[in-house]
Order: C-alpha cells, then structure tokens, then sequence
C-alpha cells in the first residue's frame, strides 16, 4: 500500500482548532513544575470529584481566595515569600487565565472563571500519561472477544473498529513495557547506594512498571486465552461475503464520507491490527527476555553492593593496627603464624595467565578432478531448479508468443527448469485471489510484469507431473 493511500494520511489532527497555542507556556517555562503542581491541585479542588462541573462559573474572587489558600498551605515558590501571597494569587490566575486554562467573562460587574470541558478533558488525559499506572492485558483481551462476538452477531458493526483499536493498544502496550524496564534500568543502576537502588527497584520496577496480570499469562486462566478465538472470527468475518459487505458499508458510511475505497482500506487497516494478536507471544518472549536480564542486572548489582564494603583501605589499615595490640596466643590470630602476621608469603599466590590457544592450521591441498566435477554438477543442477523473473518471463513467452491469452493445458514441461517455472506458475495462481490493496506488494505476483494468472471456474489439468485446478494466462492491457 503507497503512502499517497493512506487512510487518514493527509488529515493533521486539529489540535490547536480545540486547544490555544499559549496553553502550553506555563507548563514549558522554567518553572512549569510549579505551575503544573499548583494547577492540578486547583483543579481537583475546584472542579474535581464533588466540585463544581467543567464549564460552571464562579466568581474570579473565589478562585484567588482558593490559591491563596493551596499557597499557604503549600507553596511551590518557597524563594518567592517576600511578595505577598494575594499578589500572587492575581498573578497566577491572570497567567492561568491568559494562557487559556481558565476562561474568564464578565458577567454584568462581576468577573466570572471557569475550566472549559475541553480543558478539563486535555487535563484528564495529561494526568492519565503521567501517572500510567500497570494495565490489565486480560480485561483488553476480553472486550476484544465481546466485540467480535457482537459484530459477528450482526449486533453492532462499529464494534469491529473498537476491537482493531484495543488490539493495537494492547499489542503496543506490551513493546512498551519491554522499552520501559531498559530504561528504568539504566536509571537505577547510576544510583551508587544499594539502599536507593532497592527502594527504585522495587517501588519503581516492580509495582509500576509490570503489566498488573503479567504473572497469570502463564497460567491456566491466562488473560490471552481467547486469542485464538479472535483470530478466527477475525478471518470468519474477512471471509463471509455478506459479513464483510456489511462491515465496509459501516466504514463507507460513518468513517468514509461515502467513499468505498476508503471503507475499504479502514477495514483492512483494522483487519491487520486484530491479526497482529497471533504474534503476541512473541512479543511476551522479548518482555520476559528484558524482565530477566534486568533481574539479572539488579541481583548482581546487589549482590555487589553487599559483598563489596566501604573504605576498604581504611578497615585494612585498622586491622593491621589492631594486630600490632593484640598477644601472640590472641583468638584473634592465626595459630600458626609462627610470629608474623602481615607479609607477601601469606598473600594467595597471584593468578598465572593462560597460554592462549594456538589455532591448528587448516591444511590445504588442491581438489580432485572427481571433487571439481561434483561440485560443478552440483552447480548446474542448483541452476536448473532455480526460477528468477528472466527464466519465468521466457517459459511463458515460449507458449504465449503471439497469443493474448493461453490454459494450463498447453504448457508443456521439457526440463527441470519447465518443471519449475510451472509450479511457480501455480504458485502466482494461488496468489492471485488476494485483494487488490495487496497485489503490488505481493512479491510473487510481481515477478511476471504485463500478465495475469488466475484459476479458472471449472476443469482440471492433468500432466505427467502434476493435476491440479486448471489456470489461464492472460496478457494485461497496457494502461
């Protein structure tokens, strides 16, 4: 599939139509942590769970109060107490309200606020990212059977595209987490005290970066157990005329705006991504790949920092200070020193280096009049089994010559060469049947350019060497 077909290639998501550009100042200045903490907690108590509903106004006055309020209990501008907290309340919500996460109007003498519902859902979603808290595969897994089985049904088509778009979040979800646990990793190994490192490993790696069901996947009751069913109702549908006439008539009419190759290009686009669901365990082998390797990293990395002490010239010097103090019949000391308890003869002797290997020499001799022949026969007959594009365009150039179109019976096989380019034949037939989206990626339809090969309806071919469904050659018009 070009690019130029693209569903939705040329269509750029009208993000600042729905959001203002300076939306996005107080969080890109150098203090945008500050904003973004005394934001989201103004928010929550403004027009959270129990407040008042994005889009209900109240008085500009309140919402000073309000912030002067989360700064005295609170304040992110701990170096800026000298300015008195109601200035800075008016200048927080005029930043707020100039930037466009608060809307202000006047409302007869009064100046009313208020959080835009489209504010509040981009707020939503900015919170939903950062904390991204462990994802349950198994619920996904399962709304994408519920789907299918509705779509299947006949209940809801515009389940089908719901299905597609789950299947891709889980799948991507997974890649994710593989990517997440490297760098995690690479973070917490900078950490040089083993109590940071375990406290990150845990608290980071464990609870939050884990799929919350990776440990049932490998279970009876696995979240992944209705895969296969998805799969083969994915290819039931894909197959069933009636279904899938009905499915690209939903894209055609609510996702297309009437145009049918669009519908149809969605719904292969979405076909492809519920299919993706049978390389899944691949996908869980790489994660249970990163998983070991970075449980490996972390127990040789505590390991090490358990093993290895502190200042550790320090502790020998103590030692032998503490020997120089100590009686020669001391617990402490070896009892048979003999008088002498510090010196290189009572040193573990060092390592001696291995000899590297020497490699024996391949002996060479020149190859028999016998070995030559052989392999030259070998060559010859790699070479008749071998069908490249100028070989296949000849055998068919052969039958065809001036004919427009010829069956599979009056192909004849001379050589092994014949025989081969024949089955290849057969082969592009098989292919031929695939939808028109995919035939110039198809890279055995591509071999024979200005022909086309497919089964015809009824007959049998029969020859010496094979009998199989009876195909026809047919020369293209050039466009």
């Amino acid at each position: 599939m070009s690019q130029s077909n693209l569903p939705g290639q040329d269509d750029i998501p009208p993000l600042f139509d729905r959001l203002a550009p300076e939306l996005f100042r107080p969080l890109a200045a150098s203090n945008g942590r500050r904003y973004w903490t005394l934001l989201c907690r103004l928010i929550d108590e403004m027009w959270g769970d129990g407040g008042r509903s994005p889009g209900e106004e109240t008085p500009r006055s309140v919402v000073v109060r309000k912030i002067e309020t989360l700064l005295a209990a609170d304040d992110p501008w701990e170096e800026a107490l000298d300015t008195p907290i109601t200035i800075r309340a008016h200048d927080i919500v005029r930043t707020l309200t100039d930037s466009g996460w608060l809307n202000q109007r006047r409302r007869g003498v009064a100046e009313m606020v208020t959080l835009r519902p489209v504010i509040a859902q981009f707020h939503t979603m900015l919170c939903e990212f950062a904390r991204h808290e462990p994802e349950f595969l198994g619920s996904k897994v399962r709304s994408i059977y519920l789907n299918l089985r509705a779509v299947a049904s006949g209940e809801a088509r515009d389940q089908y595209a719901e299905a597609a778009k789950q299947a891709k979040q889980c799948m991507a979800h997974i890649a994710n987490t593989g990517c997440r646990v490297q760098d995690l990793m690479d973070e917490l190994m900078k950490h040089t005290s083993a109590r940071e490192f375990v406290r990150g490993f845990f608290e980071e790696y464990v609870e939050k970066v884990f799929i919350a069901d990776y440990s049932e996947l490998r279970t009876k009751d696995h979240p992944l157990q209705h895969r296969s069913q998805i799969l083969s109702m994915t290819l039931q549908l894909q197959h069933d005329e009636t279904q899938r006439e009905a499915l690209i008539a939903w894209y055609q009419e609510k996702r297309a705006g009437g145009d049918r190759m669009r519908a149809e290009l969605l719904y292969e686009r979405d076909t492809r991504l519920l299919m993706r669901l049978k390389d899944v365990d691949e996908q869980l082998q790489r994660l249970d790949e990163e998983i070991r390797d970075a449980n490996q990293r972390a127990i040789s990395f505590i390991e090490y920092k358990m093993r290895a002490p502190k200042h550790l010239d320090k502790l020998l010097a103590r030692a032998m200070r503490a020997v120089d103090r100590l009686d020669e019949d001391h617990v402490a000391l070896p009892a048979a020193a003999g008088l002498r308890h510090a010196g290189e003869e009572l040193l573990a002797k060092p390592r001696a280096a291995s000899k590297p290997m020497v490699a024996t020499a391949v002996e060479k001799r020149p190859p028999t009049l016998e070995e030559l022949a052989m392999e030259q026969l070998r060559r010859h007959m790699a070479d008749n089994r071998l069908v490249d594009k100028v070989k296949l365009a000849n055998y068919v150039g052969r039958h065809l010559k001036l004919r427009t179109a010829i069956t599979s019976d009056e192909l004849t096989i001379d050589s092994i060469n014949d025989l081969c380019c024949y089955q290849r034949l057969l082969l592009i037939a098989a292919h031929g049947a695939c939808p028109p989206s995919q035939r110039h990626s198809d890279p055995q339809l591509q071999m024979l350019k200005g022909v086309r090969i497919d089964f015809m309806s009824d007959g049998t071919t029969c020859n010496p060497y094979l009998e199989h469904p009876r195909f026809h050659i047919q020369r293209e018009r050039a466009q």
